[in-house]
């Protein structure tokens, strides 16, 4: 194997991807006739939000093999970095063509019920399909009902998609693949409670520890550093930190949660938002005791905003800190 492919391999792994790239730079000087060198390059390129120059590399990487027919499978694969490049371009419609080619080659690729998905949902968009999205308009719904409703976690053998619809409209995205190891997507599930959207994956083999949850990883056991430190082998250049992952972890289970949370989460829309939201969000929360939360000056200047608990509760008054 070329040697800067391999580094390269594990810079891209180690999310490194601006060494990735140089170090695929290098391998493609070495030997260009290598389509899988475009395809990763692709992906890196991908990553660093350089969309145009990987539609390029996967359209290279498929001219490499057309025509070959025992290179089914890198069709396939540069067909579906085509997708997904077209994808981030915003060519919805090129993006759904060359996923569906893909899938004719490669029907087995799981990844691309997730991408197949996506871009259904694009498309309906913009033939003005989709339900208008409103603005919260309590903090019940805000928190609970709302935010169920526009998460989105998809799971395969290899892969965890996790989409999010934000209040402003656009979306967050989360793609995790291949990951290290397979998991039971059956027994895998996910929660969403107030402060965080809660994944738990089900390893498909049990007693495997995986040292990186993305990437290929050929060693599976655990040793002790010289420190006395649990450490995981990985063929990665960089090793992980997992004291600082560990504390991470430990940070996010300190934050707050019920009321606490919510007030913060209040506290950082009023912050961000313009002075007719502002006046919109104090008034409405402020009159109804709590109830209401509307970012809609016009609608809330209107009037009076009335109390509304849920129900079975009672309401009381609450002031709204900012």
């Amino acid at each position: 194997m070329n040697k800067c492919y391999k580094q390269a391999n594990d810079a891209f792994f180690e999310d490194d991807y601006d060494e990735a790239l140089k170090l695929y730079n290098e391998a493609i000087e070495l030997d260009a006739t290598n389509a899988e060198y475009f395809l990763k390059r692709s992906a890196t390129y991908q990553k660093l939000k350089k969309n145009k120059e990987s539609l390029d590399d996967a359209e290279k990487a498929f001219n490499l093999v057309e025509g070959k027919d025992e290179e089914k499978s890198v069709k396939a694969k540069a067909l579906l970095r085509k997708g997904i490049a077209l994808f981030e371009l915003k060519n919805y419609q090129g993006a759904k063509d060359s996923f569906e080619s893909s899938k004719e080659l490669n029907p087995n690729e799981k990844l691309l019920a997730t991408w197949l998905r996506k871009v259904e949902t694009e498309l309906k968009k913009s033939i003005g399909t989709q339900p208008a999205q409103t603005a919260p308009s309590g903090a019940a719904n805000f928190l609970s009902q709302s935010r169920k409703e526009t998460v989105d976690v998809y799971m395969a053998d290899r892969s965890v998609s996790v989409t999010v619809k934000l209040p402003t409209g656009s979306d967050y995205s989360l793609e995790l693949d291949p990951l290290a190891h397979e998991i039971n997507p059956k027994e895998s599930k996910y929660e969403v409670l107030s402060t965080k959207i809660e994944v738990k994956l089900k390893k498909a083999s049990i007693g495997v520890k995986w040292g990186v949850l993305e990437g290929e990883e050929t060693l599976v056991g655990s040793i002790s550093g010289g420190d006395g430190k649990l450490t995981y082998p990985s063929s990665a250049k960089h090793a992980k930190n997992w004291d600082a992952l560990e504390k991470e972890i430990s940070k996010e289970q300190d934050k707050p949660e019920g009321e606490a949370a919510l007030n913060a989460l209040f506290q950082q829309l009023y912050k961000d938002a313009d002075d007719d939201t502002r006046r919109a969000m104090l008034k409405s929360y402020t009159e109804s005791s709590g109830t209401c939360l509307s970012t809609n000056w016009n609608e809330v200047s209107k009037g009076t905003v009335e109390t509304k608990p849920p129900e079975g509760m009672v309401a009381k008054k609450k002031m709204f800190n900012t």
